[in-house]
């Protein structure tokens, strides 16, 4: 499970134990490749390993061991994720897109507001008209 974090650029995504599908760069935290759950994850090759279990990587063998432990553990665990610039912008593109939309959305919504409105207050205007008419022309009635 992916979590939408505050942060631009930096994502933490939960894995459940058995293989991770992640193959990084040799010396680097940088993912070369994935698989497994990791695609299913939506994990992207380019993307650095930041953080495992709450452990701080910075070394191609800290992720290595830290990940055999999170596998041996048996139970769900936590990667931190930086992503690499074209990941960033695709996903700032997408949340411009997104409150487009929902921008789009509420004007619609305000618009179909105000003329239900506007028809509600026309439809009462001509009620309160033909009853001020009526009584009129009973009172025209009454005094004739």
């Amino acid at each position: 499970m992916m979590d939408d974090n505050s942060l631009p650029g930096i994502t933490k995504v939960w894995f459940a134990m058995g293989a991770h599908g992640l193959q990084w760069k040799p010396g680097s935290t940088e993912i070369s490749g994935v698989s497994c759950q990791a695609r299913l994850l939506g994990i992207k090759e380019g993307w650095a390993i930041s953080m495992i279990n709450g452990v701080p990587i910075t070394e191609s063998h800290m992720a290595w061991n830290e990940l055999l432990k999170c596998k041996k553990a048996g139970q769900k665990y936590s990667i931190y994720f930086r992503k690499d610039e074209a990941s960033i912008r695709a996903d700032q593109i997408k949340a411009e897109a997104e409150r487009a939309k929902r921008q789009k959305a509420q004007d619609e919504a305000r618009r179909r507001e105000m003329a239900e409105r506007k028809i509600r207050e026309d439809a009462e205007k001509k009620r309160a008209d033909e009853q001020a008419a009526k009584k009129q022309e009973y009172w025209d009635k009454q005094n004739a």
